[in-house]
C-alpha cells in the first residue's frame, strides 16, 4: 500500500508541481484516485517550504514583512509552475467576455491571455502579496503552512462533487477515471485531521474561521461555476485555488 501511495504522490508532483519526476507511472483508476487524494499532502509540502522560508527570513534577516510576503507568493508560484494563475487568467477572460456558456468555454480554451485575464492576474498577485505581508506579521508559521493544504482539500472536494463543463476536457478525463466517493471521504478525513491540529496548536476560533471560510467559499464557487459554465474545468480549478488562498490569507488578517 505504501508503494501505491508513493505512486499517487509522484503523479501529483508530475501534474500539479514543477518538481521533476522523470518516471513513467501507471495511470489506472486506482492510481489517479490516489493522485487526487495526495493533493493535501502536496499542499503540506508547499506549505512547509513557505513556512520554512518565512522562519528563515524572520530569524536571519531584517527584511520587511512586505518582502517576506513577496517571497511567500513567489515561492508558491514557482512550486506550482504558475498552473493555478494560468487558470485564473483564462477564467477571467471567459467570464468577463459576457458571452453565452459555449463561447465562454471556447474562450477559456484559448491559450492566449486577454485584457481581463491580465488585469485579474495582476490584481491577484499584487493583492496576495500585500495581504500575505500583513497576515504574516501576526500569523504563526503553522497557519502559513496550513493555507496551501486547505486550498487543496477544497480543490479535492470541488473536483469530486461537481460535474465537468465539457465532456472532453481535462476535468472530465480525470473525473471519469477516479472514484469520487473515495475522494469526498478523503477530503473530510483530511479536514478533520487538519482542524484538530489547528485547534491543538492555535485555538478553536482559528479553526472555526478557517472551516467556515473554506466551506462557504466552496459552496458559492461551485454554484457560480454551475451557473456560468455548466460545471468545472481545469482552469476553474486553478482559479479556485488562487481565490480561496487569497480569502484564507484575508481571514487571518481580519479574524485571527
Amino acid at each position: 500500500m505504501n508503494r501505491q501511495l508513493g505512486t499517487g504522490f509522484l503523479l501529483a508532483l508530475q501534474f500539479f508541481s514543477v518538481i521533476p519526476v522523470k518516471k513513467q507511472l501507471p495511470m489506472e483508476k486506482f492510481h489517479l484516485t490516489l493522485m487526487f487524494a495526495m493533493l493535501p499532502v502536496l499542499g503540506l509540502l508547499f506549505g512547509s517550504v513557505m513556512a520554512a522560508s518565512v522562519w528563515l527570513l524572520r530569524e536571519t534577516t531584517d527584511v520587511s514583512s512586505l518582502l517576506i510576503g513577496f517571497a511567500v507568493v513567489v515561492i508558491g508560484i514557482a512550486l506550482s509552475g504558475g498552473l493555478h494563475l494560468d487558470g485564473l487568467a483564462d477564467t477571467a477572460d471567459a467570464y468577463f467576455s459576457y458571452q453565452d456558456r459555449e463561447k465562454r468555454l471556447e474562450i477559456m480554451g484559448d491559450p492566449r491571455i486577454g485584457a481581463f485575464g491580465t488585469m485579474v492576474l495582476l490584481l491577484a498577485i499584487v493583492g496576495k502579496i500585500i495581504i500575505a505581508a500583513e497576515s504574516i506579521h501576526a500569523a504563526s508559521l503553522v497557519l502559513v503552512l496550513v493555507i496551501p493544504v486547505l486550498s487543496r482539500i477544497g480543490l479535492m472536494a470541488l473536483f469530486s462533487s461537481t460535474s465537468s463543463a465539457k465532456p472532453n476536457g481535462l476535468a472530465a478525463f480525470f473525473q471519469q477515471r477516479t472514484d469520487q466517493r473515495i475522494l469526498r471521504l478523503t477530503a473530510m478525513v483530511f479536514m478533520v485531521i487538519l482542524l484538530a491540529a489547528v485547534i491543538s496548536i492555535a485555538n478553536v476560533w482559528v479553526a472555526f474561521v478557517l472551516l467556515v471560510m473554506l466551506l462557504v467559499s466552496l459552496w458559492l464557487y461551485r454554484a457560480w461555476c454551475l451557473k456560468n459554465f455548466g460545471g468545472v474545468t481545469g482552469d476553474l480549478f486553478g482559479a479556485y485555488v488562487e481565490g480561496v488562498e487569497i480569502l484564507l490569507w484575508t481571514s487571518l488578517l481580519f479574524f485571527v
